[in-house]
């Protein structure tokens, strides 16, 4: 399969790129900075660019058959929206070449509440509302972007190992879990990308 990765030298994307090729799919991976991902393959195909380069971006998911996103702010301490733009100009470039699929990694504020809303609206910890209303923001662009999409939503995402040991639930958290390994998080956005199973859906997932 035909995959492009934009946050592939974060945790998650970095993984996620590494067991895309090992498991034989052909990967662009869209980097502000070719060094810091330390890959070569024969299969991996690496451009160059910002997000905020429209035209960079479409050439990047030219040809893709699903476009997976594992892109996130750094700095949480202060309003931002990066998420939400580079969403925006994800969904315009995938209309423009007429890619239909994308896997995004959120988090778990994004889920339905029992109460109503977002997890996200009922009792947050402040340090992550900033974090929270960018994904929300890329949330809403998803949903009205008509693209066949799917958001896997952790909680908190520690660095670890690959486990394969983790339990999901479509727009829901499962109980009992407060967080899940990156490297897990990776599996499962890989396994939601390369499947046919989940469509328009956001997807809790934590460890077991």
């Amino acid at each position: 399969m035909r995959l492009t990765v934009f946050g592939a030298t974060g945790r998650v994307g970095h993984t996620l790129v590494h067991d895309a090729l090992g498991q034989g799919h052909e990967v662009t991976a869209y980097v502000r900075d070719p060094q810091r991902l330390g890959l070569k393959h024969g299969r991996l195909h690496v451009r160059k660019g910002r997000m905020e380069d429209v035209t960079a971006v479409a050439e990047a998911v030219r040809g893709a058959e699903v476009v997976v996103s594992a892109l996130g702010a750094r700095d949480v301490t202060h309003p931002v929206t990066m998420v939400t733009e580079a969403m925006r100009t994800l969904v315009s470039a995938m209309k423009t070449e007429g890619v239909q699929r994308l896997v995004t990694v959120g988090a778990a504020g994004l889920l339905p509440h029992p109460a109503g809303g977002l997890t996200g609206e009922h009792g947050l910890p402040p340090f992550l509302r900033h974090a929270f209303e960018d994904h929300r923001g890329a949330l809403q662009v998803l949903q009205e972007s008509g693209l066949d999409w799917v958001i896997v939503c952790p909680p908190v995402m520690p660095s670890g190992v690959k486990t394969g040991k983790y339990r999901t639930a479509v727009e829901a958290l499962p109980t009992g879990g407060r967080q899940v390994y990156a490297e897990d998080v990776a599996d499962f956005t890989l396994k939601a990308a390369t499947g046919n199973e989940l469509h328009r859906v956001r997807v809790g997932i934590v460890g077991d």
